[in-house]
């Protein structure tokens, strides 16, 4: 699985992807915590601009999840690095990207749609990926 296809799994967001996924921990799995460290601060700064109190209840969750992932995230970070390397592309320029793209989504969305994607993104964070 490429960056690409690991991109459109980030899109897609954890709730479609994670089923198939959670099987059995893969590497592909761990790209993907991996790019979902990189775009959910992106994703909550769209909720905390638009939502009241939404950073104080993102960060703790935010942290706790990071050190609950930490090992995976930084497997799925060499994945990928690996992967970039044999293609000669930058990671850093596709992952920003990704994160542009989806940023983009989510400060655009309307403010019932925001709400929900917000919401949903925390019970996620305190789920864990696998939905713990």
């Amino acid at each position: 699985m490429h960056l690409r296809s690991l991109a459109l799994a980030a899109l897609v967001g954890w709730n479609a992807v994670a089923p198939a996924l959670a099987q059995a921990p893969s590497v592909e799995h761990d790209a993907l915590l991996y790019l979902d460290s990189q775009v959910l601060p992106k994703k909550a700064a769209a909720c905390s601009a638009r939502i009241s109190g939404f950073s104080a209840r993102f960060e703790p969750a935010f942290r706790a999840w990071l050190g609950a992932n930490r090992s995976r995230i930084a497997s799925g970070e060499a994945f990928l690095r690996a992967d970039a390397a044999k293609t000669q592309t930058p990671l850093e320029r596709d992952v920003e990207s990704i994160v542009g793209s989806i940023s983009k989504q989510w400060n655009a969305a309307p403010l019932p749609e925001l709400q929900e994607n917000c919401d949903t993104l925390l019970t996620q964070l305190r789920e864990g990926p696998d939905g713990e």
